[in-house]
C-alpha cells in the first residue's frame, strides 16, 4: 500500500465512529472514547497481519489510578478462539502467532493510555518485546490476553501481557513491552 493511501486509511479508521453495539459489549470503567481508541488501533494493526488477528475481541478496557506515579494504569483484555490455521505441527498455537497478538494488544493498550492522558493517541515504535512461554495452548482453546500498562509518559511506553488458556486454566505466556512515541506525522493532532 502506498504511503499516502496507508496514512489515509489510518486517518479514516481513527475518525470513523464505532457503532454503540461494539462499545456496549466492552466492560470496564474507561470512558467510551478510550475504549474506542483501543479498538481502532487494534483494527489498524490488523491490516498488517490479516484475517487471523481480526478474530480478536476486546472484552474490557479499564482505567485505574497508578499508586506509584501521578497517572493511571490502563488494562486491555482481549480474547480469541484458537482455530486450525493458528496451530503448528503439534496442534499447539504457534508461538509466532501469540507474539504477534501480544504486540498488537500491548501497542493498543499504551496508545489508548496515551490518549486517555491527553496525548495524541498515536502508535509508537516497539523497542523490545521480551516473551516467556510457559505452557502450550491447543487447538480449540480460548485465549485471553491481559495487557496492563506500566507507563506511557515522556515519550516512553511500557506494558506487560499475560496470555491465559481459559479452556485449560493455565498461563501460556508472559511478555514485557517497551516502546517509544514516534514522531508525529504531518497530519498530527488528536484524530
Amino acid at each position: 500500500m502506498a504511503p499516502d493511501r496507508y496514512n489515509a486509511t489510518i486517518a479514516e479508521i481513527l475518525r470513523a465512529p464505532l457503532p454503540d453495539t461494539i462499545l456496549s459489549r466492552i466492560q470496564g470503567n474507561a470512558p467510551p472514547k478510550v475504549k474506542e481508541s483501543a479498538v481502532k488501533w487494534l483494527n489498524i494493526f490488523h491490516t498488517f497481519v490479516g484475517a487471523l488477528t481480526r478474530k480478536i475481541t476486546v472484552t474490557e478496557v479499564s482505567l485505574d489510578p497508578d499508586p506509584l506515579e501521578n497517572g493511571r494504569i490502563l488494562t486491555l483484555i482481549c480474547e480469541i478462539d484458537v482455530t486450525p490455521e493458528m496451530v503448528d505441527g503439534h496442534d499447539n498455537v504457534h508461538n509466532a502467532f501469540v507474539v504477534t497478538v501480544i504486540d498488537e494488544c500491548v501497542s493498543s493498550a499504551v496508545t489508548a493510555l496515551d490518549y486517555a492522558e491527553g496525548g495524541p493517541g498515536m502508535s509508537g515504535v516497539s523497542l523490545s518485546l521480551d516473551t516467556v512461554f510457559h505452557n502450550p495452548a491447543e487447538r480449540g482453546a480460548k485465549l485471553r490476553f491481559v495487557n496492563t500498562t506500566l507507563t506511557a509518559v515522556s515519550g516512553m511506553m511500557s506494558c506487560r501481557c499475560q496470555v491465559w488458556d481459559l479452556t485449560r486454566r493455565r498461563l501460556v505466556a508472559t511478555s514485557t513491552f517497551i516502546g517509544m512515541r514516534s514522531s508525529l506525522p504531518k497530519l498530527a493532532g488528536r484524530l
